[in-house]
This record gives C-alpha cells, sequence and structure tokens, in this order.
C-alpha cells in the first residue's frame, strides 16, 4: 500500500508542483497590492511611531516596487518548485537586487524633503539642496546596485574596484574644473546664497535664477536670453541678491525755480514729508525731505526714504505714484521745477562822439 502511494506521489509529483507553483504565482499576482499595503503599514507603524503624519508618504511610495517585486516572487517560486538550478537562483538575487534599488530611489524621491525639512532648523526646506541630495543618494544606490549585480554574475569585485581607482583618478585629474563645480555646487546648496526664482546680479551678469545642478546654474536674463555659468564662477564672485531686501531705497533730487519764495519752498517740503510719513508702504524711519543746496539754476531738494516694497514692478509702480505726487504738491503750490538756464547781461556804454 505504502508502496502504491509512493509511486503515485512520484508520477504525478511534476504534475502537482506545476500546479502548485501555477496557484502560488496567481495569489501573490492578485493580492500584490493587498500584501504590499499591509506590510508597509506594519513596517510604517514601527517605524514612525512618533512621527505617524510620515506613513502615508512612505505606504505610497513603496507600494508599487514591492507590489511588483510580489509578482517576480511568485514566478521565482513557481519555476523553482519544477526546475532546480542556480540559473534561476541567480537570476532571482539579481531581480531582487535591482527591486531593492528601485525602492530606495522610490523612497529619497518622494520623502526626503519632509526627512530634511523635519531635522532643519530653518522653516523652510531648500528643494534646491534636497534635489542635489537625492541625485547624489540615487547614483550612489545605482552604483552599489551595479556592484552587487557584477558580483552576483560572478565577477572579480576587488579586480574590478582597483581598475576603477586607478581610472577614477586618471578622469579626476582630467576634469578637475568639474569636479571644483561640483563642490561649488554644494557650497551654493548649503551657502544658499540665492534660490530658483531670484534675482540676482554679479560684475559679469545679471538675471533670474532658473536652476541649479551640480555643476553649473541657468541664468535668464532681462533680454530673456539663457546662460549657463559654472559653479565655481558664481561661488567666487560677489553676488546682490535682490530677492533677500526687506526695503528699498529711493533717494533723489528735485530742483525749483530760483523764483520759489521761502514761503511756498517750505509748504513743498512740508507736503511731500507728509504724503510719504502718512503713506503705507513708506517706513517711517530715516525720511529725509530737505532743501539742501543752491544749484546754478535751481534750489535743489532732497528726497530719501525707504520702501516696504521688494518686487521691482511694485517698486517701480511706487515711483511712478511718487513723482505724480511731487509734481501735484509742486504745481498746487503755485511755483515748477527749474530747467537750466544761462542768462545774459549786455551793459551798454554811452559816451559823446569825438570830433577831429
Amino acid at each position: 500500500m505504502l508502496e502504491t502511494v509512493q509511486n503515485f506521489i512520484s508520477e504525478y509529483e511534476t504534475y502537482f508542483n506545476i500546479g502548485l507553483g501555477l496557484v502560488i504565482f496567481l495569489a501573490l499576482l492578485a493580492l500584490r497590492n493587498k500584501l504590499a499595503d499591509g506590510i508597509l503599514r506594519l513596517i510604517a507603524k514601527v517605524v514612525f511611531v512618533k512621527k505617524p503624519e510620515r506613513r502615508a508618504g512612505f505606504i505610497t511610495s513603496l507600494k508599487k516596487p514591492l507590489s511588483s517585486y510580489f509578482i517576480v516572487l511568485g514566478a521565482y517560486i513557481g519555476v523553482i518548485l519544477n526546475y532546480r538550478h542556480s540559473a534561476v537562483t541567480g537570476a532571482f538575487k539579481i531581480l531582487s537586487i535591482l527591486f531593492a534599488c528601485w525602492l530606495i530611489i522610490s523612497y529619497v524621491s518622494d520623502n526626503l524633503e519632509s526627512v530634511l525639512g523635519a531635522k532643519s532648523k530653518s522653516p523652510e526646506v531648500n528643494s534646491i539642496a534636497v534635489k542635489f541630495i537625492a541625485n547624489i543618494l540615487k547614483v550612489l544606490t545605482v552604483c552599489i546596485a551595479i556592484v552587487m549585480v557584477i558580483s552576483e554574475l560572478g565577477y572579480n569585485i576587488n579586480g574590478l574596484l582597483t581598475g576603477l581607482g586607478v581610472g577614477g583618478l586618471a578622469v579626476s585629474l582630467a576634469a578637475q574644473d568639474s569636479i571644483k563645480s561640483i563642490i561649488s555646487g554644494f557650497v551654493i546648496m548649503f551657502d544658499r546664497p540665492f534660490d530658483v526664482g531670484d534675482f540676482i546680479e554679479t560684475a559679469e551678469f545679471s538675471g533670474t535664477v532658473e536652476d541649479i545642478t551640480m555643476r553649473s546654474t541657468r541664468i535668464r536674463k532681462l533680454d530673456d536670453t539663457v546662460i549657463i555659468v559654472p559653479n565655481t564662477i558664481i561661488a567666487d564672485d560677489l553676488i546682490t541678491n535682490y530677492a533677500k531686501l526687506n526695503k528699498r531705497l529711493i533717494e533723489t533730487e528735485i530742483g525749483l525755480l530760483y523764483s520759489t519764495s521761502e514761503e511756498t519752498l517750505k509748504k513743498c517740503l512740508d507736503d511731500i514729508r507728509t504724503f510719504l510719513e502718512n503713506h503705507e508702504k513708506v517706513g517711517n524711519e530715516n525720511i529725509r525731505v530737505r532743501f539742501t543746496a543752491f544749484d546754478d539754476s535751481a534750489l535743489k531738494i532732497q528726497i530719501r526714504c525707504y520702501v516696504l516694497i521688494t518686487g521691482l514692478e511694485e517698486y517701480y509702480a511706487f515711483l511712478e505714484e511718487l513723482n505724480f505726487e511731487i509734481k501735484k504738491i509742486i504745481e498746487d503750490n503755485g511755483t515748477d521745477f527749474a530747467y537750466p538756464t544761462s542768462s545774459i547781461y549786455i551793459e551798454e556804454k554811452t559816451g559823446g562822439s569825438k570830433k577831429g
């Protein structure tokens, strides 16, 4: 009887293994999303005990690669039950390495900003720095995965790394400028002299920063042309960042006619000063409206104040408003602006004629 059962099992073992493998594969295929979601939720509860707000991002970023991995796992189990060979196991290990690489890259892409933001002392995370660090982590992950795959394929890693070291030295000597630019990129990322969207000015150029990469910075100039500047040039230059302004200085001079009376001149000064002091966009400190000099053809008035404006267009709009108001004040007080003039005096000499 026992021998009959053994013969039966031996005869139908192949079919049984094929059926079992197919059932396991189909089960993992059908349940892959639920399995991935359940496993990730369990891990998230353990890892993010004190930070539950980060669980959703963790699950979302890893769910797709993990659920896809269950398909590979099901296929591997289905095959290995019927065909045990080192090549199958090796292929599964390589695929597992690649999926692990996918998991890490996916998590870095979706969650690095929130991770760094939680640890940052600054109220806002520098998105450019996050992008920069994320790219480095992705490159390192891919490099490690490639080394592991090569090792799994049976190649000598030590010899390969030695060769890469010698080759890397040669490449580094030939690419010193690029390496300097990358280091300067690190400095820009963490020192943060400017961010994307800032309007900056150096001795050589001015424009709006559009992108910051590991090697260079892309800037759109006022004439709408785009320049690509190596980070070494920007890092070593003096930078004026207009986006960091808290206020802007207005300093100008006007000239009134010499025929303007003292009373009228004082009234013009008071009216301009009152306008500035009552304007909501003007800082009350350091407002200066003074009669400062006798020019060749005008009575000079200096106007100086700070406006609580940072945007360039808004600044010019206020400057226009101020100029119109000054013109109105001068005209309402019955005087006018002076302009360069020259007076010519002709001396008439009178005398008798001489008779000869």
